[in-house]
């Protein structure tokens, strides 16, 4: 429901758009240190750490339509985007898992993968250097819905036959939200493409708890740093004149 309202909006606000469009290709990174709590281990094991710590990355690729809304002035310096795209949710992080197998063992994970659709909504602001250079400040909603999830089960006996074995699972799951904040320099190449490179600062981001550890699937968590960067590519249509008869 979400996305169909998405797409609806954007339409309707893209006919009605004013001035120079584009649809550009982007490729982010973002690396995190993540710590979370152990709701498998029972408290009185010899073993038990209430958390635990890890890292995790999220890279992806989004294609984005920009444009100048008509509720913007055409020569405002802002453009909003609307963008869609695919985003791939790693973590490193050894903790115990609810593992689909008839050996009643407890089972391990040192990685694990969200595969996500990423749908996002952006402002940013255009300030030009000079003929070839502009730099970019953007601030970008991301909403992750997960449609596939791996979990790759590892154990530190000599009986290592299950190793490797990944375990996925199909469901659909409200991932979580982000909204980071990023500066590009952009460099005009032709009259029709530019290329980019920039720094992704996340402000906020929120990954929803899995039941697979033992977790409530209500409730959030979120890093305790992030920081990543972004490449992009971008094909700039030819701007429409208004001739006044």
């Amino acid at each position: 429901m979400r996305l169909i309202l998405f797409l609806v909006l954007c339409c309707i606000t893209s006919f009605t758009a004013k001035g120079q469009s584009s649809l550009s290709v982007s490729m982010p990174v973002i690396y995190s240190n993540v710590k979370v709590k152990d709701n498998w281990t029972p408290p009185t094991a010899p073993n038990y750490k209430e958390y635990l710590s890890g890292t995790a990355v999220g890279y992806g690729v989004n294609f984005i339509y920009s444009f100048r809304p008509f509720f913007l002035d055409k020569k405002t310096k802002f453009m909003l985007n609307a963008g869609l795209g695919y985003y791939n949710q790693r973590f490193d992080i050894h903790r115990p898992f609810n593992y689909d197998s008839y050996i009643y063992i407890i089972y391990y994970t040192d990685h694990y993968v969200y595969h996500n659709a990423d749908i996002s909504l952006s402002l940013t602001y255009k300030k030009s250097l000079n003929k070839n250079y502009s730099v970019n400040v953007q601030g970008t909603y991301h909403w992750l819905h997960s449609f596939k999830q791996d979990y790759t089960p590892t154990y530190s006996s000599p009986n290592r036959g299950f190793d490797g074995f990944t375990q996925t699972n199909y469901k659909s799951i409200d991932f979580g939200v982000m909204f980071n904040g990023s500066i590009e320099l952009q460099r005009i190449i032709s009259n029709k493409f530019c290329v980019g490179i920039g720094v992704v600062a996340p402000i906020i981001i929120r990954w929803r708890n899995d039941a697979i550890f033992n977790d409530n699937p209500n409730s959030f968590y979120k890093p305790q740093f992030s920081l990543g960067f972004n490449l992009s590519v971008s094909y700039r249509f030819q701007q429409k004149n208004t001739v006044n008869q």
